[in-house]
């Protein structure tokens, strides 16, 4: 990788540009522009699959301050993972939602069945499960909505980022616990076999998240006053990656783990030992590191909430207008367009060359 000490600066000079110009120009050059990108996952891939409604948990990314310079139904204050993939290929942004399937021409740039909530399993939202959305891709294949010649350059994401855990009971018990251990192998498994089904269907290339550090989520930290992480949480996500990259063993051929885990890491978690120049410039990146820009006032309540005379019922940081540095964290568990940024830039060459992307 090369050294972020070396390359922060003049990329911060071009991410402020961006930020500020809603229509920045992407260069195309990049022969990822052949590719086909579909994206299958939860919040953090979602760009506008849950439908707006009144305000509430599920639909606060169509509601202030959500977006930039208005909401787009991603959960964060601007763009989500799926966008900075589509970026390598060349792309402003994800390509079209299958909520709008049928609005507008979405036949040459792939499509976005990520939806917020999602998981392996089933949640009491009742949104489509990661089988569900590769469902909706196969039944788009048989219609002949995307011909099957189109997947010869096609890349798909994987993006399930911890929903199914939440039904772990405040995650205070260790990960040796036979119920725990059942779950994530439930969850890896559920994802291996939707990484299998994708092949079947002729997917030439699959990028699949491994799990982030969940215990240092502002959802878990909040209670400590965003001092350090939760360890029974970061537990769960290791043992979630072990497993998860042993049954993905067999399918490397086509198949990457996108190591979001150590990229998170590395900015809100630094190893205290590391003295590598990208370390410590990685360490030194956020202000606040584990402390969301947007905070609710209630620990039970969310971003975006109100009450009933409209009044806000939240908090946004002052220094992110000013300091795109100054949190890593957007929500309680979402990153910042700025922290996504990071994340992703460290990873991107190693996914390029998988690609076989120009640089």
């Amino acid at each position: 990788m090369k050294h972020l000490a070396a390359i922060i600066i003049p990329v911060l000079v071009l991410l402020v540009v961006d930020m500020n110009d809603k229509c920045a120009h992407v260069e195309s050059r990049r022969s990822g522009m052949m590719y086909q990108l579909y994206v299958f996952g939860d919040s953090y891939a979602d760009t506008g699959n849950l439908p707006k409604s009144n305000l509430s948990r599920e639909s606060r990314q169509w509601y202030k301050p959500y977006g930039n310079p208005s909401p787009s139904g991603r959960f964060s204050n601007r763009f989500v993972q799926s966008d900075f993939i589509a970026s390598w290929l060349g792309h402003h942004e994800a390509p079209q939602t299958f909520r709008l399937r049928n609005r507008n021409d979405i036949r040459r740039f792939g499509m976005n069945f990520a939806v917020a909530g999602s998981g392996v399993l089933e949640v009491p939202e009742k949104v489509g499960t990661l089988s569900k959305q590769v469902d909706n891709f196969e039944g788009l294949i048989k219609d002949r909505t995307f011909p099957p010649w189109r997947l010869r350059f096609s890349l798909a994401l994987i993006a399930i980022s911890g929903n199914d855990y939440a039904r772990i009971a405040n995650m205070t018990s260790s990960t040796s616990s036979n119920d725990t251990l059942a779950l994530i192998e439930t969850v890896t498994t559920g994802i291996a076999k939707e990484v299998q089904r994708l092949q079947d269907l002729g997917m030439n290339r699959i990028l699949v998240n491994n799990m982030h550090p969940l215990g240092c989520t502002p959802f878990r930290t909040r209670p400590n006053n965003y001092t350090h992480c939760d360890d029974v949480a970061n537990a769960v996500a290791a043992t979630h990656n072990k497993l998860l990259a042993e049954k993905l063993g067999n399918y490397r051929g086509n198949v990457m783990l996108l190591d979001i885990n150590t990229a998170f890491s590395r900015v809100v978690q630094p190893n205290p030992n590391a003295t590598g120049s990208d370390d410590e410039t990685l360490a030194k990146t956020f202000k606040n590191k584990l402390r969301p820009s947007c905070e609710s006032f209630d620990p039970k309540g969310y971003c975006g909430q109100e009450d009933e005379n409209g009044s806000p019922q939240y908090s946004v940081t002052d220094d992110l207008s000013k300091d795109m540095f100054s949190n890593f964290y957007w929500d309680d568990v979402h990153p910042t367009h700025t922290g996504w940024f990071v994340a992703m830039m460290q990873l991107e060459e190693e996914a390029k060359a998988f690609l076989d992307l120009k640089n």
